[in-house]
């Protein structure tokens, strides 16, 4: 039993021995090859349209000798493949591509399914609806061969080049182009700008629905919305559709092309959901309107009332229409300063904000003319004043241009009469004296001064000094006690500038008053160039209290009545005393007769 037990186990042994040796010799070399398909999930491009291509590999794999797993999977395997579309010259086949993508690095392709491998391609645009079968040109290592020698891998390989096809499919689907953009919008304005867009396939877009998206922060909608969304429901083949947009364009916007993107969403024939590509404009802004306004002349004077003339150049680029320049003294504010206006010049003050000079062309000229007062305090020289041109912008809305310096001069303040006493001639007559009607008089000499318990006529001339003439002058004499006068007014049409009159009034002095030189004054209401009615500054004047001795008794109406007497009484009594010595004579001849 011992000794059946033993051959029994030595037959076991020798059994296992001879198949473990038969079974290494099976597994120790292996012989196989790749066996590749490409296919493309996704396959429907359009023509003209940029896409990308995903390409993926099934690696089946062909053993035709088998052995260990590790050396089966290694010689499956295609090894540092590459893949590159073929296409044109490439290929004999009809592939209406332009490839974007060259040659592209896949690495090991084991057995599955690797990828996807992206190519960008473009369809043709004349690219006729169907399928197309697209060649992929594969490049790898193919180990064909592999064998276990004691531990290590002994290989047999080569490079393989094959070429796979991917079935791609051109659509019809509906497709769609700019064909025109008209309108304009303008820096620091908003304008109008419609877009036509045309449907060029050949398939309709049912509930189609147009969005725009303006790309340049430049440009934006003025609703302040990023995309405006447009619907369009059936949308034929070779259908033109407008759509118009109101624009807002940033005051600092240059004169530059601005990205307008269009995307067009619908649903096919199939009613299935449907995205166009990505259709894309330039809407160009016009640059900002611009403006010269440059000082001419002005009148402006500390005091008083005045006027300053501008020059405004419409400097374009577009003709402007009902132009207005407007002086408020007062600028916009710079972005950032915290204040709506910064106030230009607190002596300045504006009779007139608003000149209208109706529409420029451009390169055109207007001139306006303001009203405008200083202040007393202020001082002459050259003063900036802030001013701005209104007008109508594209859309027919109001656009105020930024604030413009214009550099005018302001005069120190000057008497608009010079004031004084009428001289008396050197002959003691001047000839005559006009009046303030302007009729001439032969009046004795100007007097100047009065006698005590007197009245005298008071002349005074008065020149117009200023640059413009005054009309309806009103003269207001004022004196103080003991001086009086019960004719205190005197009236002149008008003086031009340079010209000078006199003007009479009557005073008297109370009896008793003192010999010396008294304080008169005046002052003149007037109507200046521009027919507003001025009152002048105050003129003192000198009124001399004389004695008899100084002849003033001659320039008294009572005086010159009491000397008439004298002279009257006068010459009768020397005509009545030569009377009575004639009489005498006769007589005294008489008796010598006797």
């Amino acid at each position: 039993m011992s000794r059946i037990r033993t051959v029994a186990v030595v037959a076991l042994v020798c059994c296992l021995l001879t198949g473990g040796t038969a079974l290494v010799a099976a597994n120790d070399t292996v012989s196989g090859d790749p066996d590749i398909e490409a296919f493309a999930p996704e396959t429907a491009f359009v023509p003209g349209e940029e896409s990308t291509l995903q390409v993926s590999l099934n690696n089946r794999g062909d053993v035709s000798e088998e052995g260990f797993d590790d050396l089966e999977s290694e010689v499956v395997t295609a090894h540092e493949t590459t893949a590159r579309v073929l296409a044109g010259d490439e290929t004999d086949r009809d592939v209406p591509f332009d490839v974007r993508t060259g040659e592209q690095t896949v690495g090991d392709v084991p057995r599955g399914v690797t990828g996807p491998i992206d190519f960008t391609v473009v369809p043709d645009e004349d690219a006729e609806p169907g399928v197309y079968q697209v060649p992929i040109r594969l490049e790898y290592r193919n180990v064909y061969n592999a064998e276990d020698d004691d531990g290590a891998t002994l290989r047999d390989e080569r490079v393989e080049t094959e070429t796979v096809v991917v079935d791609v499919e051109i659509t019809d689907r509906a497709q769609f182009a700019v064909t025109a953009v008209d309108g304009a919008v303008q820096a620091g304005d908003t304008g109008v700008v419609d877009v036509t867009m045309r449907n060029v396939q050949n398939e309709t877009a049912r509930e189609a629905s147009v969005a725009a998206t303006p790309v340049d922060p430049d440009l934006t909608f003025t609703t302040e919305a990023g995309t405006a969304e447009t619907y369009v429901d059936d949308w034929t083949p070779g259908e033109n559709r407008t759509f118009t947009y109101r624009f807002d364009a940033a005051a600092d916007a240059t004169p530059r092309a601005s990205t307008l993107e269009f995307d067009v969403d619908y649903r096919d024939a199939e009613r299935a959901d449907a995205a166009a590509r990505t259709v894309r404009t330039g809407v160009t802004p016009l640059s900002r309107q611009a403006f010269d306004v440059t000082g001419l002349n002005s009148s402006l004077e500390v005091g008083k009332d005045g006027s300053f003339a501008v020059e405004v150049r419409n400097d374009g680029p577009r003709p402007v229409e009902n132009a207005v320049v407007a002086f408020d003294n007062e600028a916009p504010a710079p972005q950032g300063v915290g204040q709506d206006t910064v106030q230009a010049d607190e002596n300045v003050v504006p009779r007139e904000t608003r000149v209208t000079v109706g529409d420029l062309a451009v390169g055109e000229t207007a001139t306006a003319t303001f009203d405008t007062g200083i202040r007393s305090d202020a001082n002459p020289g050259n003063r900036t004043l802030n001013l701005a041109v209104r007008y109508r912008g594209l859309d027919d809305d109001v656009v105020v241009s930024d604030a413009f310096d214009a550099v005018v001069d302001v005069r120190p303040e000057q008497e608009t009469f010079a004031v004084s006493p009428a001289e008396p001639s050197a002959d003691g007559d001047d000839g005559g004296n006009e009046t303030a009607d302007g009729n001439a008089t032969a009046d004795a000499a100007p007097v100047t001064g009065v006698a005590p318990g007197e009245t005298a006529r008071y002349d005074v001339v008065v020149r117009n000094t200023g640059t413009e003439p005054v009309s309806d002058v009103q003269a207001k004499l004022f004196v103080d006690e003991p001086i009086s006068s019960d004719d205190d007014e005197a009236f002149v049409t008008s003086l031009d500038p340079g010209e000078e009159t006199t003007l009479s009034f009557e005073v008297s002095a109370d009896d008793g008053t003192t010999q010396k030189t008294y304080s008169a004054a005046v002052d003149f209401r007037y109507d200046d160039a521009d027919g507003d009615e001025q009152l002048s500054d105050t003129y003192r004047l000198p009124v001399d209290v004389v004695t008899d001795d100084d002849g003033s008794v001659l320039r008294s109406p009572v005086g010159m009545v009491a000397l008439l007497s004298a002279l009257a009484l006068g010459a009768a009594a020397v005509w009545k005393r030569g009377r009575v010595s004639r009489t005498l004579s006769r007589l005294r001849e008489r008796a010598r007769d006797r």
